[in-house]
């Protein structure tokens, strides 16, 4: 009786479930601040109102914008009304951990502020990878796969923000020789070896005979020997991404193979053995990625500040629909490189500015284009039915 019980309930929840329109998953089961907020939107009806349909079809919608750019960058984007989400593509060069910091106005405390992190699928769908706390203040994200990622950000229903997003990265790795820092490289990756005949796989780092190298990430020993090449090495295989760093010419090795070690613990002491004999005390550092060979170390533990364009004060356009008095170029990455050139506007063409970096805006056009547009004088837009409705035209027998 219990047996049949169940099945008569299994199947009532089917019949429901089945006279209702689909929900997505994560309106059941919400994970990120936004889906809790879709569904409190959807447990009131509102996604039937004009707004709500607008707000849901928009932030789908960006899902699939092209608009793309490399970091270090900072904008700030318009969300409200018609324009509640905004999205741009990027790629986080490798070794490299991309930082998303939003920062709203001051006068501004109440609006809501979504931001989640997607990679864009060889299919050209989209996957969640992470994104921002309700109360947290930025995002960091370490991509080892080279995808393209995209970043959508979205404000609340009926609800305006001007948000300024700032893009930075650091190095994935820590520096792998004690207090020292990018001051002490003194060769580079591709240097000339031995006449030329091969190039350098690796960074040379100066530092005084004795030394202690230390693990740039958690991971653990895989081998400890001699070569000709490197003297005495170690190699040390990474927990948590898909490379081997290798550490050669030291005077001494402190770890044994399949020792397993956090970040800063002691791999060896600095030296100058194998064939680096004839020269100063240096660690040769070298990167591996698994399967395919050595990469430039250089990104991985560069932790030089990068440099940040500031932002013009808020243009009185932003938000606002306006005619462009002169001709312009209009680009699908901000840095307007002349291979992402879409097209020339013409003066006169209508755009709405959507967004603002130091030299340009973000525009959409008419048709539901997006770009970039390099700074350009602006004048109001005038809709056609009020100038035709206009006293003076009226006056004049126009």
């Amino acid at each position: 009786m219990k047996h049949l019980q169940q099945l008569s309930l299994i199947a009532l929840l089917l019949a429901l479930l089945a006279s209702c329109k689909p929900v997505p998953v994560s309106h059941w089961f919400p994970v990120t601040p936004q889906e809790f907020y879709e569904r409190d939107l959807l447990k009131a009806k509102l996604e039937k109102t004009p707004a709500g349909q607008t707000w849901f079809r928009v932030g789908e919608k960006v899902l699939s914008d092209s608009v793309f750019s490399l970091a270090p960058y900072q904008e700030r984007f318009y969300l409200g009304d018609s324009v509640p989400a905004q999205a741009i593509r990027l790629k986080i060069p490798e070794g490299r951990k991309l930082v998303i910091t939003p920062l709203r106005e001051d006068a501004d405390t109440t609006a809501h502020l979504f931001l989640e992190l997607y990679k864009i699928k060889s299919n050209g769908k989209t996957q969640r990878l992470d994104y921002l706390n309700k109360d947290g203040q930025s995002l960091t994200y370490t991509n080892y796969e080279q995808d393209t990622l995209l970043l959508r950000l979205q404000t609340g229903l009926n609800e305006k923000l001007s948000v300024t997003l700032s893009l930075t990265t650091l190095p994935s790795l820590s520096f792998p020789v004690a207090g020292h820092n990018m001051s002490a490289l003194i060769s580079f990756w591709g240097a000339d070896r031995d006449g030329g005949i091969r190039s350098h796989e690796g960074v040379d780092i100066r530092a005084k005979r004795g030394t202690p190298v230390v693990a740039a990430q958690a991971g653990f020993v895989t081998q400890t020997g001699t070569n000709n090449l490197g003297g005495k090495v170690v190699f040390l295989s990474t927990l948590s991404s898909p490379y081997s760093l290798y550490y050669a010419h030291l005077d001494s090795q402190l770890v044994s193979s399949g020792q397993r070690v956090t970040l800063g613990d002691t791999l060896g002491l600095v030296g100058n053995t194998g064939n680096a004999i004839t020269t100063a005390p240096h660690l040769h550092f070298g990167i591996y990625l698994r399967g395919q060979g050595a990469v430039n170390p250089l990104p991985f533990i560069n932790d030089r500040k990068e440099k940040l364009s500031g932002l013009p004060e808020t243009s009185k356009w932003f938000g606002d629909t306006v005619t462009l008095k002169k001709k312009a170029n209009l680009f699908y990455s901000p840095q307007f490189d002349k291979t992402s050139q879409i097209s020339t506007l013409p003066a006169n063409t209508v755009v709405r500015i959507i967004g603002e970096m130091a030299k340009g805006y973000r525009v959409t056009l008419e048709d539901g284009t997006k770009g970039y547009i390099p700074t350009v004088p602006l004048q109001k837009y005038k809709r056609p039915e009020l100038i035709k409705n206009s006293p003076a035209r009226s006056s004049a027998g126009l």
